[in-house]
């Protein structure tokens, strides 16, 4: 049996069904087979009758599988369909790596939306060789970060005039007259990223995936603090570093570009620019109630009190696409 080209895992959820709504609005929609994964069937079709009313495209009769990520064998059936899997389902560092071991050991390429820098080098050094002998690809970090800043940093090395030595790179919060909002799962994935960071072991996957010593500029970045106020011409207000996986993507890029290319690296720091309004208002809102002066043990705080936190009543309203 033929391979289906796309299978969108997840699409019952904020993420999937928006993704699966563009596919079928793209030039694409007709050209490439495919089909949407997930658990609960009645969801997944609910969201075939959703789209196929937004967009006028009748596709409530699209191959629907059942799969789980806690039920390996379902996965592994998934990837025995699939060309590719967009795997829409986080946080990916409770739910990603089944998905990513069925489709490596079953043949079908994995692209994923992931802006966690732990699950996406933890894959690298679990899977990497295996997905390079198997003949597929492991695509992480695929949503709005980081391929913006991955490509910027690449297209800036290859037209700069002289020796790049490190760039700075800002990430703008603009939202819509509506205010800002964030759905459940990406909720959830920053809470968990920040109460986990002591406990990921990164510093021991960079070694085992990035075992080589690169030589580095001379030229050290200049000094910035936790907060500091910036005012370019693109860019003013408050700049606060960003906790996006921006540095360890263009990190990972740069390594082997200069391991198997030979090519100096380009250093990179990443920052959320703010504007004060923005700042202020966000900060107003989402740190009532906090005692500020036990902010240096956040970390601890949120590894004992993660689930409380995702649950908080008074955040519904702050998030979408439950």
């Amino acid at each position: 049996m033929s391979r289906i080209d796309l299978v969108f895992y997840g699409a019952s959820g904020f993420t999937g069904a928006y993704i699966v709504e563009r596919f079928v609005n793209s030039k694409y929609f007709g050209t490439l087979s495919f089909a949407v994964a997930g658990r609960n069937n009645a969801k997944l079709q609910k969201v075939l009758e959703d789209i196929s009313h937004k967009t006028g495209r009748d596709v409530t009769s699209t191959p629907i599988i059942i799969a789980d990520s806690s039920d390996e064998q379902s996965l592994a059936d998934m990837a025995k369909k699939a060309k590719v899997i967009v795997n829409a389902v986080g946080p990916y560092r409770l739910y990603g790596e089944p998905v990513v071991r069925a489709a490596v050991e079953n043949g079908a390429h994995h692209v994923d939306i992931s802006g966690e820098p732990a699950y996406l080098e933890k894959m690298q050094m679990l899977y990497g060789e295996k997905a390079k002998e198997n003949g597929v690809y492991i695509v992480g970090a695929c949503g709005w970060d980081s391929i913006p800043c991955d490509l910027g940093v690449t297209f800036l090395k290859e037209r700069f005039e002289g020796d790049l030595n490190h760039v700075e790179s800002f990430v703008q919060l603009v939202s819509g007259p509506a205010g800002y909002s964030i759905n459940e799962g990406t909720y959830q994935t920053l809470i968990l990223g920040i109460s986990e960071a002591a406990h990921d072991g990164l510093g021991k996957i960079r070694k085992a995936i990035m075992p080589e010593k690169i030589e580095k500029g001379d030229v050290k970045p200049p000094r910035r603090g936790k907060m500091w106020p910036i005012n370019e011409k693109e860019l003013k207000g408050w700049a606060l570093p960003f906790l996006g996986s921006d540095k360890s993507i263009v990190n990972r890029s740069q390594y082997y570009d200069c391991v198997t290319n030979n090519k100096r690296p380009v250093g990179i720091i990443s920052f959320t620019d703010l504007e004060w309004a923005e700042f202020s208002s966000i900060m107003s809102e989402e740190l009532k109630g906090f005692d500020l002066k036990h902010s240096c043990h956040l970390t601890g705080i949120l590894r004992r009190r993660c689930s409380i936190i995702i649950s908080l009543p008074s955040l519904q309203p702050f998030l979408s696409g439950r």
